[in-house]
């Protein structure tokens, strides 16, 4: 018997040694992604040391190219205004930052309090790094204490020019830290724009690092329980971890053109894991199920990326071109981030059909090394739960259907009350963040407006004249007369003579939309009818006039990138499954979850349902480029499983199966990649969600709501109740369309008809 086998695996390596390398494989008629497979399996060693050289490469362009980081303005007539005042007035001759002092049982007049006051404000005058310091105390100004006298400000100067500032922050901050932990009783923080950027920055860091060794361990854990072996799962991992650190060297060098987004280090992070592990799991989970069903090494590889490996090819594809969509927007913020996503994804997707199957070709066998049976038992192919879910809606189809899409509308419906603007003020902090106790002191105890008040900028030949004087004056009446507005309205001029600007605070106690609202009043109606009868050019600029901008171009352009992306993807579906029906379906299935994705958004961000979960306060509103930029990547990402799962259904299709059985089988052979690849998405997105920063929180919780719906609620019962619905209408294709490409991956059918090649033979290693 033994010696059978022995001559049984003989005749196995001696056909796997001579199997040819083109259009076929074995049994195998190659696709084009198959065909590049078989090439980089047939010369693996060639492919391995380009791509470990292109990643030392890289790494090295990390570490010696500084990626530069996007100066971000705005947009619109607020851009122009900042730019106006950055532009024809000098600033950089100082920077300030204010002092917040707090305590519940003490006030302004208590020996304590001065004494806590006054120590910090000699520590600080005594540092190089400070210019002046000054308290109530000093000045005895009523400005600077609370109504209550429970409050006192004091500002600090920052010694030098502004463009310095940052570099002598840390030791002023230290001071602060430890005067706040000696002084339990008290509330000590600081706020300002150079203190809160270190804080954000020095958190950014922690999370970025943390993010890291938790996403890994995370996706290592899930791959071994997939795989139940300790080669296989670090395969997927190894893909992924090299494709973001070459991802991140290659945006470095592209932000030498065009500069990226601060956050771009994170963003490839969670794509690119996201991404790297589910590309390279599906097609290994492919090449081990086709060993096992007795093909050679070299026929496994070119079976596993023809098929699935051209449904991932598709899918990528898709990622790409949704994020390509972005460009329409003609914003820097969205373009730099599509253009990171894009760096990765693509490095990802061509490791897979490349690098990967070169891997397989050294492994062999040994992909299955280092078992761990503690772990489970191989469930094989049957589907678990899945299987059994999906039998169930095949036999109530109509009733599965209406309930559970009824339960995504229902939760999708809070989309309608999205409130898109920047959070303002203390909202737009995590609660980890130490300023963010300074900002809510001032704006509950002095004029949130002045924290970021709106700015009228007034552009004339001369601004001394009569007419732009009353005009400014009649304009600050008006202000005076209104309670969207609080005084003081400063008014500064520049030495040129031909440029001024008005500061407005807006009313404290005003939300993010009542802000907006008054600075689109300011615009349209205060600032028009004060400037009517002199010639000058006016601006209304600042925090709640540029939220007002980017809002206005999101909303305008979004008709546009969702024409795009929703024209490719039905574009995309239209070709890989010659079916006209199936696109139909997809984009309205990913729409589903999509909607339900921005809903929870609602929900927790402005709703504060659970917000206290990822240990933050509801902002009251949602980042006004987060609703595009999510469906963008959502509707690439949600693409990945559709047409894995699809793409198994069409193989079961054309290879004689009912329409029922093939939606069976597609979804019992993909069940375990599937889940395996949603829950590292949606544990890495999940990490995400619980950073410390408010965009990317919003960020990683619609990301892993939306592929969470998508793994479970689609594909095991909407998906396979509307296939079962309706039949064989799935495939229908009109006639006008059937010159379209026959891309099937199925080794049966209408490929069949194609002769292959004669290729010179490979030898294997």
């Amino acid at each position: 018997m033994s010696a059978i086998k022995s001559q049984g695996n003989l005749i196995s390596r001696v056909n796997e040694a001579h199997t040819p390398v083109g259009v076929a494989v074995g049994n195998t008629v190659l696709n084009p992604i198959g065909r590049i497979a078989a090439w980089s399996a047939a010369h693996r060693w060639w492919v391995i040391t380009a791509s470990v050289m292109i990643f030392v490469l890289t790494i090295f362009v990390l570490g010696a190219v500084e990626t530069k980081i996007l100066d971000y303005n705005g947009e619109g007539e607020a851009a122009e205004g900042a730019q106006l005042i950055e532009d024809g007035f000098e600033f950089n001759s100082v920077t300030s930052e204010q002092l917040v002092f707090s305590n519940p049982s003490l006030d302004v007049q208590s020996s304590v309090f001065r004494a806590i006051v006054e120590s910090l404000i000699g520590q600080l005058t005594d540092l190089p790094e400070v210019e002046s310091a000054v308290s109530y105390y000093n000045t005895g100004s009523p400005e600077m204490v609370s109504e209550d006298g429970h409050v006192v400000l004091a500002q600090v100067t920052i010694a030098g020019a502004a463009d310095l500032a940052d570099e002598k922050i840390e030791a002023i901050l230290d001071a602060v830290y430890a005067a706040n932990a000696d002084a339990p009783d008290f509330q000590i923080s600081m706020a300002g724009i150079t203190s809160l950027e270190y804080e954000l920055g020095e958190i950014d860091e922690e999370d970025f690092a943390s993010m890291i060794i938790i996403t890994m361990v995370l996706a290592l854990s899930l791959m071994l329980i997939a795989f139940r072996g300790v080669v296989a799962a670090f395969i997927p991992l190894v893909l992924a971890i090299g494709s973001i650190f070459t991802a991140l060297g290659l945006a470095a060098l592209v932000s030498q053109i065009y500069p990226m987004v601060d956050f771009l280090a994170q963003v490839v992070l969670l794509m690119g894991m996201a991404v790297g592990v589910d590309y390279s799991l599906f097609i290994v989970s492919r090449y081990r199920n086709e060993r096992k069903a007795g093909k050679v090494k070299m026929e496994a590889i070119a079976a596993a990326s023809n098929t699935t490996g051209r449904a991932v090819f598709y899918a990528g594809v898709t990622v790409v071109l949704s994020l390509a969509g972005l460009i329409f927007t003609g914003t820097d913020i969205f373009i730099s981030m599509a253009i990171g996503v894009i760096i990765v994804v693509l490095i990802a997707l061509i490791a897979s059909l490349t690098l990967l199957p070169a891997m397989l070709a050294v492994l062999g066998d040994k992909v299955d090394a280092l078992r761990l049976p503690f772990i489970g038992r191989d469930s094989g192919n049957n589907g678990g739960i899945w299987a059994a879910l999906t039998n169930r809606v095949l036999a109530k189809p109509a009733i599965f259907a209406a309930v559970t899409t009824a339960v995504l509308v229902a939760v999708a419906i809070p989309a309608f009350s999205l409130d898109l603007s920047f959070a303002r003020g203390s909202d737009a902090f995590h609660d980890a963040v130490p300023g963010k106790k300074a900002l809510q002191l001032l704006e509950d105890n002095f004029s949130a407006g002045l924290a970021s008040p709106a700015y009228v900028v007034v552009e004339a030949a001369d601004i001394n004249a009569p007419a732009i004087q009353g005009s400014v004056d009649n304009m600050i009446h008006a202000l005076a007369q209104d309670d969207r507005y609080s005084p003081p309205f400063n008014v500064v001029k520049n030495e040129a003579g031909n440029l001024l600007f008005v500061e407005v605070p807006i009313s404290a106690g005003v939300d993010e939309g009542e802000a907006e609202a008054s600075a689109r009043f300011l615009r349209s109606n205060i600032v028009p009818e004060a400037f009517a009868a002199s010639v000058a050019d006016t601006y209304v600029s600042g925090q709640a006039a540029g939220s007002v901008d980017f809002t206005d171009q999101m909303v305008g352009t979004a008709p546009y990138v969702f024409a795009f992306v929703l024209g490719l993807a039905f574009l995309l579906l239209l070709v890989m499954f010659r079916s006209i029906v199936i696109p139909f379906k997809a984009i309205g299935l990913n729409l589903l979850s999509v909607g339900a994705a921005y809903g929870v958004l609602v929900m927790v961000f402005q709703w504060g349902w659970g917000i206290s979960l990822l240990g933050s306060s509801p902002t009251g509103v949602i980042e006004p480029w987060m609703p595009m930029f999510l469906f963008a990547i959502l509707f690439g990402l949600s693409m990945d499983y559709h047409m894995l799962l699809l793409n198994r259904i069409k193989e079961a299709y054309d290879e004689g199966y009912s329409n029922e059985e093939s939606v069976s089988q597609g979804i019992r052979l993909t069940a375990g990649q599937i889940t395996s690849a949603a829950a590292v998405m949606v544990g890495v997105f999940g990490t995400f969600a619980l950073s410390r920063q408010i965009g990317l929180q919003q960020m990683g919780l619609g990301l892993g709501v939306a592929v969470l719906i998508d793994a479970t609620i689609i594909r095991s019962v909407l998906l396979p109740a509307s296939m079962k619905l309706l039949g064989d209408r799935n495939w229908y294709l009109p006639s006008w369309l059937e010159w379209l490409p026959d891309m099937s991956s199925s080794e049966s059918g209408k490929e069949r008809k194609f002769a292959p090649e004669a290729v010179p033979a490979m030898a294997d290693d």
